[in-house]
């Protein structure tokens, strides 16, 4: 499994996985004044340049695929249908659904669709992250989620303060597992990746802040303290517990 360098995207074989693409999430700025276009077609021709980029015809979503929750907006009834048919042109998709993802199957009733409890996907386990996963990811290397959007608050010495898209690796905790799960009494635990959002539309969780804590009950199951932190050209931050940032 390796990152791409300079894109919230992963592979694991020859299959690239993404997360968080929010198809719609443009109705939100036009709800609160902004005048913003759809993006669905450029963010479609986005991933088809990747998939050419990293010579890949296997796709995998880990949620949120759509934007608004509860429901469907008017704008994803439309767009998140025809942008699947453009990218089953060229690409084997599959979808693992979010929190965000209610009538998914309505919407994409020919597009493989998985439990939410997510599936393998060669070496690692994939799935959103806002529910509990599937055992079957304790027999792999990697646990791989999604749904935070992480980020760093990074802070010059001026005091200005900025947002970067960062993946999160981190071990996990064999107390809280044991109990969620059986396992063995030396049975090794894979790795925790947390993938940054693919969408530029939306926000994210400034993973080295105090003040709040993570959503999901996957990262309950980190040891986010001495997590790594990357930005998405590789750029290795530090541990987030180096990273703090005050909040005042």
């Amino acid at each position: 499994m390796r990152f791409v360098c300079g894109e919230p995207a992963l592979l694991t074989g020859k299959t690239l996985v993404i997360a968080d693409i929010h198809l719609g999430a443009e109705r939100d700025y036009r709800v609160s004044g902004f005048r913003m276009p759809s993006q669905t077609g450029k963010l479609a021709e986005r991933i088809l340049a990747l998939a050419r980029k990293t010579k890949t015809k296997k796709l995998v979503i880990l949620g949120d695929v759509k934007h608004k929750v509860p429901g469907t907006s008017i704008q994803e009834e439309k767009e998140v249908p025809s942008f699947f048919r453009r990218l089953s042109e060229t690409l084997d998709i599959d979808v693992v659904p979010g929190n965000h993802d209610g009538n998914l199957v309505k919407l994409l009733p020919h597009v493989k669709i998985h439990p939410p409890t997510g599936m393998r996907v060669g070496e690692a386990f994939v799935c959103h992250g806002h529910t509990w996963p599937s055992p079957d990811f304790l027999d792999t290397a990697f646990l791989v989620v999604s749904h935070n959007h992480p980020l760093i608050e990074l802070k010059d010495r001026l005091g200005f303060r900025w947002m970067e898209k960062a993946w999160i690796r981190s071990e996990m905790k064999r107390k809280p597992l044991a109990e969620k799960y059986k396992l063995a009494s030396k049975q090794p635990l894979p790795e925790l990746v947390v993938m940054p959002a693919f969408s530029d539309l939306v926000g994210g969780f400034a993973m080295n802040r105090t003040d709040k804590e993570p959503l999901g009950p996957v990262l309950k199951l980190a040891k986010l303290g001495a997590a790594r932190a990357f930005l998405l050209d590789g750029t290795f931050l530090g541990e987030l517990r180096e990273l703090r940032v005050k909040t005042s």
